[in-house]
């Protein structure tokens, strides 16, 4: 295999979890290196295996407004001249950059060297959101330009069944590969023991909802119906895990809800969905995600709205639940019977679907079949 290196430039929002247990996959003896964006917690160098150092380059860069601000525009990053260096320095022949479609400027630099880039798509079509207009904006630059990087991309990477068949057809001219998605349970989470805070006096079954609070995760009709339902919400507590702006105003006066709006550790994980009555993903839309590795590593009961990633997963296994995107009076009726039925069998078929489907040696074989075929 010709000399590769592999560029992760955030690990923002479920990003470093899938780099690192992807890049954890590789050995020092394998012909690949590594570039690391890292951030004030240092996500990667503590992540990533230490065998790997040698090969790796590890690039800080503050997570601040200005540098936010600065990323918005056409200005060429410190990072951009840093991996042009790496790469002469390691006759690096191809470069897969592994977060998002790589910067079409950099791209280019690249392929004067001759070397050959290949990028992974996660998201082709932006999500529903609910922001700040200033956040809007960020966020409709950020799709404009990441669609430009796609297009002028010639080989592409997907995790999603269906979004590979959408690319192979809007871009025939390019190689579109595909690679099952990895589990997002690290060693970390494994062996966490943490017990969140806000979880030690809780005295019901809680319905566990984990992940950033952003709109298209649809986590405004979960609370709806939680909220308004005298069943649940009298038997049951809603704990809503995870970081960011909730898309919803809370009503006064509701009952047996818990909200941890902060950054949840590795560590907490584990008791999350150890001690959950069931999980609850009501996402209006979703190309691909990591969190059913989640529930299925810990066979924790899971209901999920019908979007395509799920469906194709949940529908043929036997490993969930589904309800219908988006409708309230489906969501309410099925939570009902997550809650009230014995969900032994689906946990089960949900711990056989982790053991034959997360197995970290496929991944990594595909992934070398990919940069050899390059």
């Amino acid at each position: 295999m010709k000399q590769t290196l592999v560029i992760a430039t955030t690990s923002y929002a479920g990003m470093g979890p899938y780099v690192s247990e992807i890049v954890n996959l590789f050995s020092a003896k394998d012909n690949i290196f590594y570039f690391f964006q890292d951030y004030e917690d240092g996500f990667f160098r503590k992540n990533i295996k230490e065998e790997l150092y040698p090969k790796s380059c590890f690039f800080k860069k503050n997570n601040s407004k200005w540098n936010k601000i600065k990323d918005l525009f056409p200005i060429k990053p410190t990072s951009h001249t840093l991996i042009l260096k790496f790469c002469q320095k390691h006759g690096i022949k191809i470069v897969h950059f592994i977060n998002n479609p790589g910067d079409k400027d950099l791209t280019k630099d690249l392929e004067k060297l001759g070397i050959t880039c290949i990028s992974t798509v996660h998201d082709l079509h932006p999500h529903e959101s609910k922001k700040e207009w200033y956040k809007e904006l960020r966020f409709k630059l950020i799709y404009k330009r990441l669609h430009e990087n796609i297009v002028y991309a010639k080989n592409l990477i997907t995790n999603s069944e269906t979004q590979y068949e959408e690319l192979k057809s809007s871009y025939p001219d390019k190689k579109i590969y595909y690679h099952s998605f990895p589990s997002l349970v690290t060693e970390n989470i494994k062996n966490g023991k943490d017990m969140p805070l806000e979880l030690e006096t809780i005295d019901k079954p809680y319905i566990l909802f984990f992940g950033r609070n952003q709109e298209y995760k649809g986590i405004t009709l979960l609370y709806k119906v939680f909220t308004e339902s005298i069943e649940l919400s009298e038997h049951y507590t809603l704990v809503i895990a995870g970081r960011g702006t909730l898309p919803f105003t809370r009503i006064p006066n509701e009952k047996n809800v818990i909200i941890i709006n902060r950054y949840i550790k590795d560590t907490e994980i584990a008791y999350m969905y150890q001690h959950a009555h069931c999980t609850v993903y009501p996402y209006i839309s979703a190309t691909q995600s990591g969190v059913l590795s989640l529930s299925f590593y810990f066979q924790t009961p899971t209901l999920t709205s019908d979007v395509p990633f799920f469906k194709k997963i949940i529908a043929t296994s036997g490993v969930g639940m589904l309800f219908k995107n988006g409708n309230y009076n489906d969501l309410k009726s099925k939570l009902s019977q997550v809650c009230q039925s014995d969900m032994k069998a689906m946990t089960e078929n949900g711990k056989k679907y982790y053991d034959t489907h997360y197995e970290g040696s496929v991944i990594r074989k595909k992934l070398i079949e990919i940069y050899n075929e390059l």
